[in-house]
């Protein structure tokens, strides 16, 4: 039996919107994107014509205006947009899956998620890190328990998007939009993760830099960046564990980097090759040789790795973060990430901006 497409809608056609959402649910035979949005015309007929995308509109309020041709949509714009967007979907009786942090504050988060509690629908945030291979096998070893009971976790992410001072200024280095720099953009993922293997956590404290303090406008002037481009941050997990975090966007990276999950019994390495590949590096109390026990690396797509910043592996596990959103719609039931699981990760990121800004141990609000 061939089922109803679900109808969707992209709001916000920059980089992740156009590159990764736009083809990802053009690509599954379920669902239909009928519209895109964005203050940018030009750019937006572009990518909808692409992709045969029949409407296009500059303001988002016009789409959720008419949502009787709306089934759900995609929130893929500024951090200070999230909130607005998301409470007049769910009034318009849509589903939701918002781009992470979900919200740009602990109190606009509370009010999306208990909007979308209310109205009933699918509200999923976009921790696409959980849709990794060797991450969801992560999870299932740690529930066998095969590294016992979680006793540390570390990750660093360090990345060469914003190495070069000429990049005109972007949204996200400005704290009026996104509270923050790269402990947002990058650090809410491993914030995720660090809640999802090892529990809530109690209190952090933490050191930003900003290595670039001046970026070219695109008239030519320069702009102050008021956030930071590398962060580090310690946290305390409530069970007396401890998480340690580093986030960058303006630094090359050499090597493989990512996540460790420490036990009682033995350790887990996430070990990510660029975006190219990943492998999963195991060691334990009754084997302790690091040994590979599984490697994920995606056929090379030139229509997604094409550019300057290829999306790689990233575009893999947005797809599967894509069809679970689908699938969610037609069980009813949201699956993980959900709201509830981005609005764990804010009370973290605000506890964060207060230790930066004074310099401080802060407490994280219990959920």
């Amino acid at each position: 039996m061939t089922l109803k497409p679900i109808r969707v809608g992209i709001i916000g056609m920059g980089s992740w919107g156009s590159r990764a959402h736009l083809p990802a649910f053009a690509g599954l035979p379920d669902a239909e994107v009928i519209a895109v949005v964005d203050p940018d015309l030009e750019a937006a007929r572009g990518v909808a014509a692409q992709f045969n995308v029949p409407r296009i509109e500059a303001d988002a309020e016009r789409l959720l205006r008419d949502p009787d041709e709306l089934d759900a949509i995609v929130i893929a714009t500024p951090d200070g947009t999230h909130r607005d967007l998301a409470v007049a979907a769910f009034d318009a009786g849509l589903h939701v899956l918002c781009e992470k942090p979900l919200a740009y504050s602990v109190a606009e988060g509370e009010e999306m998620l208990e909007a979308a509690e209310q109205a009933g629908r699918i509200a999923k945030v976009g921790f696409l890190f959980r849709h990794s291979p060797v991450v969801m096998r992560m999870r299932e070893l740690v529930d066998d328990g095969f590294i016992g009971d979680v006793k540390l976790f570390e990750h660093i992410s360090v990345n060469a998007q914003f190495i070069d001072p000429q990049r005109p200024l972007h949204w996200k280095m400005q704290r009026r939009h996104a509270g923050g720099g790269v402990f947002v953009e990058y650090g809410t993922h491993t914030i995720d993760l660090a809640l999802w293997f090892g529990g809530p956590l109690a209190r952090v404290v933490a050191h930003g830099v900003t290595l670039v303090p001046e970026r070219p406008l695109t008239s030519g002037d320069a702009a102050v960046v008021d956030v930071d481009d590398t962060a580090s941050w310690i946290g305390e997990y409530a069970s007396g564990g401890q998480a340690l975090f580093r986030s960058g966007w303006a630094s090359l990276p050499a090597g493989a980097s990512g996540m460790r999950i420490y036990g009682t019994r033995g350790t887990l390495f996430w070990q990510q090759h660029g975006r190219a590949s990943e492998s999963l590096v195991a060691t334990s109390l009754d084997d302790p040789r690091d040994r590979i026990l599984f490697e994920f690396e995606p056929p090379d797509d030139p229509a997604i790795n094409s550019g300057a910043f290829p999306l790689g592996i990233l575009f893999c596990y947005n797809q599967r973060l894509v069809e679970s959103f689908i699938a969610d719609i037609r069980s009813g039931e949201t699956t993980w990430p959900s709201f509830a699981d981005g609005f764990a990760a804010q009370r973290v990121l605000a506890a964060i901006r207060t230790s930066l800004d004074e310099a401080r141990w802060a407490e994280i609000e219990a959920g």
